[in-house]
């Protein structure tokens, strides 16, 4: 069994950690495989300093496998599939679909074309499996993305919070896109929640074409920080007292499960697949709504109650525990196995 990844995007979020993830969790199995992906880009890097093998490649329809043997193409984003059917087309290569956004697919008679003749379809939650399936016409499997073994380096954390002050610190994690991951009605809540907690910080990490509009809305105040892109993502997680998560449309949220696996208490919104990590109010504090008032009560509860964090966050690490990475890669080596064989049989 060969194993080729596709994956061109240009920047490193959660569809690419994943791609990472499984592409390490296989070379733990010693599963021969390729990532073909962009030049220069964050996944390539990474993939490399894995010493995981990379076919990079500039434009996603040129640069094809030639002479590579592969038994199956896994296609994580939505560029990758149209290089896939190419080579689907040109030796028959059977691949397999993971779709992680709740999005419809377009409707065009080459998307049409790409999902009709993947051997698998898989969403990385019920919520998109069903939409999928709903426009597909066909079965759509789940497997839930993973957990990431974050790295946590204690004495950058302990530095971190001193950096921070010594109030209670809210910490999120996302592209700043508030179409998507719904940031401003976090900083609303944060604004609120100040009343109560005047010594609390707001940490926002990642990058995006919002963050000045953010800015503003942030009226200047020294308590939200926007921390940027940051590397040490783990090291930040562990420093935080809650993860808030108030995304208006999510796949599944895989950071989420990172903040989980770390014991992060978490109040995410209830969209998506999120409601499958988090469950009603299982292993986290659900809002089903996107009025800051709402977010800023249940944050505030949870800052309060140590006995509902501390119930909260075993039953949350508990869940990660069982949705780490080696979970996802036997699930997708179950999957690549039986789509390998049922092509030889038919042979």
């Amino acid at each position: 069994m060969h194993i080729t990844h596709v994956n061109f995007a240009n920047g490193f979020r959660g569809g690419e950690r994943q791609t990472l993830n499984l592409a390490e969790g296989l070379a733990q199995l010693a599963v021969p495989q390729l990532l073909v992906c962009k030049p220069g880009s964050e996944l390539e890097q990474r993939a490399r300093a894995a010493g995981i093998a990379v076919k990079a490649i500039g434009h996603p329809l040129t640069g094809h496998l030639g002479n590579i043997a592969t038994s199956l193409i896994h296609v994580h984003e939505a560029r990758a599939a149209y290089w896939t059917l190419i080579e689907h087309v040109l030796r028959g290569t059977p691949y397999l679909i993971t779709r992680r956004i709740p999005n419809p697919v377009s409707g065009s008679a080459a998307n049409r074309l790409v999902y009709r003749r993947a051997a698998r379809l898989i969403g990385v939650s019920h919520d998109v499996a069903r939409r999928l399936q709903g426009q597909a016409g066909r079965e759509v499997g789940v497997v839930l993305d993973s957990c990431t073994a974050l790295a946590v380096d204690a004495e950058r954390t302990r530095a971190i919070r001193t950096e921070l002050g010594g109030g209670p610190v809210i910490g999120h994690v996302g592209a700043l896109h508030d179409h998507h991951k719904g940031q401003s009605i976090l900083i609303a809540a944060f604004q609120k929640l100040t009343r109560h907690y005047p010594d609390a910080r707001l940490v926002l990490l990642g990058e995006g074409p919002d963050r000045p509009a953010f800015q503003k809305q942030a009226l200047g105040d020294p308590r939200i920080v926007f921390a940027g892109f940051q590397q040490d993502v783990g090291s930040w997680l562990a420093a935080f007292d809650v993860f808030a998560f108030p995304s208006r449309e999510e796949g599944l949220g895989s950071s989420v499960l990172d903040a989980m696996s770390l014991g992060v208490p978490v109040v995410s919104a209830a969209v998506g697949g999120l409601p499958e990590l988090v469950g009603a109010d299982e292993r986290g504090l659900m809002v089903n709504s996107v009025d800051p008032e709402p977010w800023s009560a249940a944050l505030r509860r949870m800052l309060e109650d140590a006995s509902l964090r501390a119930r909260l966050r075993d039953a949350a690490q508990v869940f990660a525990a069982a949705h780490d990475t080696a979970a996802m890669t036997r699930q997708y080596v179950a999957l690549y196995e039986e789509i390998i064989s049922r092509r030889a049989a038919s042979a």
